[in-house]
């Protein structure tokens, strides 16, 4: 069977980004790869996710703060009648989100695309601006990316 796979353009891949809730990031710290699945949103050219202080991601993190993420969608009833999808690759580097005027605008874009009021992360929004080094808040500054539709 043949498959009519094209390449999105930039346009496509930023619009599918923009829609787009949940995508797996994906780490190394030099020897064992390791990706998790993710809620993001995607505003001008970055990928901001939420990470904890702790566990298997920081450990990564603080070894090698490059990153790949990837966001796939495919059809209800995908299988032998339906094969379409679209996939994004993107690559960059993360980075935490400290200074308060970054974090007030990663908030309201994160409300935004989640489809929430604007002010309904007031309440992490002034929690984390008594100590913005301790940020929740990162970001995938992206270098470069692909997508395929098919």
């Amino acid at each position: 069977m043949q498959y009519d796979i094209k390449t999105m353009t930039k346009a496509e891949i930023e619009d599918f980004l923009s829609q787009q809730k949940m995508g797996f990031l994906s780490l190394t710290d030099g020897e064992t790869p390791y990706a998790i699945p993710l809620a993001y949103f995607y505003e001008d050219g970055c990928i901001y996710i939420t990470i904890r202080p702790e566990g298997r991601k920081m450990v990564y993190i603080k070894s090698n703060k490059n990153a790949c993420f990837a966001v796939c969608w495919v059809p209800e009833g995908f299988g032998m009648q339906k094969r379409n999808y679209i996939s994004v690759i993107c690559d960059g580097v993360l980075e935490q989100v400290t200074v308060p005027e970054d974090l007030r605008k990663a908030v309201r874009a994160g409300e935004k695309h989640m489809g929430m009021p604007e002010g309904t992360w007031n309440g992490i929004l002034e929690k984390t601006l008594l100590n913005p080094e301790a940020s929740s808040f990162w970001k995938i500054k992206v270098k470069a990316f692909g997508g395929k539709q098919v």
